[in-house]
Formats: structure tokens, C-alpha cells, sequence
């Protein structure tokens, strides 16, 4: 792609400018709009735009970097604005500039960004999150996180384009995708049944009303499921999600499997164990002989493991027994 050259800077009307429909900054929040507007009022215009000569539209010129700045001299009433001007950029230049200044700049929102990407996306017919990183500058989980909120229903992308006191953050989204990928991928009954707008609104409903209280909580979903399946007990899981999902004020906890709910303390148990079992294998035992609290904290250690396998042992055994009639 040639790079598109600065040609001079000069004042140009306010009122000749056009924003770039290419721009993936849609949100303009109250606050930093004013911060801007009250230093250009004191300053002055510091940095010019860059623009490009229209062949559409009223306005001679369209925006290719500054929108924000253009807004505030508008709403100021300044009559004209410095300006860089270039030559026209094509269609794909002209988004791929957009997310190069986005990598020098403070971040869009993520929503907007997605919307640009699935542009550029179509127009390279490229999906590989490598190759886009390379053209964006975009980091590759920036671009999945993208693609992941390409996934909902344009209802739900537009909560996260809302004015901010309206907006929900990509968070909610990016968090319920870890439980809803591998829902909508084994095409989950009870999320299949309902679909998959209804069930997102279901868990934004539990959400906004605190019966779900971080969405961090999802994790924690996806991970019983995947133990629910793994031990197969999937029919379980199955069940309890469809009672969580039926009754509005169910937290997430509610959704408790049997042999799922541990596996990820089973996880960090062996992990521990096993690192305890090394340090104890290589321990010289005039070390151990010498620290009382070391004697204490282990024999306190060695009678916990004898109960607590005792006990399991005595569970396996019970459940191994058939059921008589």
C-alpha cells in the first residue's frame, strides 16, 4: 500500500470539513470532549487536522485525521481550523490509516473497532488475526476480542455504542463468550432451545439486576461445564443450567455438579502436592530434625492426608456398591 503523503498545511473553513464515515471512534464522551474544548478555548487549535480533498457531498474536504478537535472548533465557532492536506486515500487506505492512528492515539472503544475490522475484514476477505495484527497494528487478542463481539446480535452491539450512561461495557460480552463459545460450538440444549439472543438477555438481565455480581463469574460456568462433560455428567449440567436459566433471581452457584465443581481445586491441589512432594523428596532430614515448626506443620499435614483419604476411600467404596432392590 503507498503511503499517503502530506501535501501542504493551510487554514481551511470549519464548515468545509466532513467527518470520515470510515472512523471507527462513534463514541464522543461528554468529559474529554469538554477537557479538549475548554484547552483549545485557552490555546488555540496546537495540532492541525489532516484532510482530503471530497468529490462527494457538500463539504470540500473529509476528515482522515482530528475529528475530535473538529467537533470542539465547531462548537466553539471557529470559523477555520489549520489543516494538512493530502491526496485522496482509497477506500482500503483509508482504514487502514484509521487503525494506524488508533495505535498511536488513546484507544477507541472496542465495539467501534470491531464494527471497522469486520470492514476491512470483507474487503481483504481476510480473517486470519495474525495477518490483521500486521495491518492494523492491532495486538491478535485485541482482534479476537473483536471478532468475538462480531458474534452477537446487532442489538447487543448497539448497548455497547449507547451514550455512557446507557452503555454496556464489551466486558459483559467478552467474558459470557468464554461459557457461550463452547455453548453455541456443542450447540448446548438449553441454550439452543432458547436462542441465543434470549439467553444472552437472560444472563444481561441476572447481570444488571446483581444476581450475577462480576462477570468473571462466567469463567467459572465454563469450567463446570467442561468438568460436567469431561466426567460425563453433561445430562446434570444440562438440567441445573436450564433451572438457572428458568428462574430470574438463581445466582450461578445454583449450577453444582457433582465432581465438576472441583476440578479446578483438584487442578491446584495436584499442582501444590506435587511441588511439596519434591521439596520433601530433597529435603535433608537433619534439616526437618532441627525445626520444631516444621516437625509440627508436617505431622499436622500427615494427619489431615490419613483422614481425608480414608474418608474418599470410604465414598468410592459406598458408591461402587451396587443399589439392592
Amino acid at each position: 500500500m503507498e503511503t499517503i503523503r502530506e501535501t501542504f498545511t493551510t487554514q481551511i473553513p470549519t464548515e468545509d470539513i466532513a467527518p470520515n464515515p470510515h472512523n471507527p471512534r462513534r463514541l464522543f464522551d461528554e468529559e474529554p470532549m469538554q477537557i479538549l474544548k475548554e484547552s483549545i478555548r485557552k490555546l488555540g487549535l496546537l495540532t492541525a487536522v489532516t484532510v482530503y480533498p471530497s468529490k462527494t457531498g457538500k463539504q470540500k474536504y473529509t476528515l482522515l485525521d482530528g475529528e475530535r478537535r473538529w467537533r470542539c472548533a465547531k462548537e466553539l465557532g471557529l470559523e477555520a481550523m489549520p489543516a494538512n492536506i493530502v491526496k485522496e486515500p482509497t477506500e482500503l487506505e483509508n482504514v487502514l490509516t484509521m487503525f494506524h492512528i488508533h495505535n498511536a492515539r488513546e484507544g477507541w472503544q472496542l465495539m467501534p473497532t470491531a464494527l471497522k475490522l469486520q470492514t476491512l475484514m470483507k474487503q481483504l476477505e481476510e480473517t486470519n488475526e495474525r495477518k490483521l495484527s500486521e495491518l492494523t497494528k492491532l495486538s491478535v487478542p485485541q482482534i479476537r476480542r473483536c471478532k468475538i463481539l462480531l458474534t452477537y446480535p446487532k442489538r447487543f452491539q448497539d448497548l455497547m455504542l449507547a451514550p455512557p450512561s446507557e452503555r454496556l461495557k464489551a466486558d459483559f460480552f467478552i467474558e459470557l463468550h468464554h461459557f457461550r463459545g463452547p455453548a453455541l460450538r456443542d450447540q448446548l440444549q438449553p441454550w439452543v432451545d432458547r436462542g441465543d439472543a434470549k439467553v444472552t438477555q437472560i444472563l444481561l438481565d441476572k447481570y444488571e439486576k446483581k444476581v450475577i455480581s462480576a462477570v468473571t463469574e462466567f469463567r467459572r460456568l465454563a469450567e463446570v461445564y467442561s468438568a460436567s462433560t469431561r466426567i460425563g455428567k453433561k445430562r446434570a449440567f444440562i438440567k441445573e443450567f436450564s433451572a438457572f436459566l428458568d428462574d430470574p433471581s438463581s445466582p450461578i452457584d445454583a449450577v453444582a455438579i457433582t465432581g465438576a465443581t472441583f476440578a479446578k481445586e483438584a487442578k491446584e491441589i495436584s499442582r501444590s502436592a506435587r511441588r511439596l512432594l519434591t521439596q520433601l523428596q530433597e529435603l535433608d532430614l537433619e534439616m526437618i530434625a532441627s525445626d520444631e515448626a516444621t516437625i509440627s506443620i508436617l505431622r499436622r499435614l500427615a494427619k489431615l492426608l490419613d483422614k481425608k483419604l480414608n474418608d474418599a476411600l470410604l465414598i468410592q467404596a459406598r458408591d461402587a456398591t451396587p443399589d439392592k432392590d
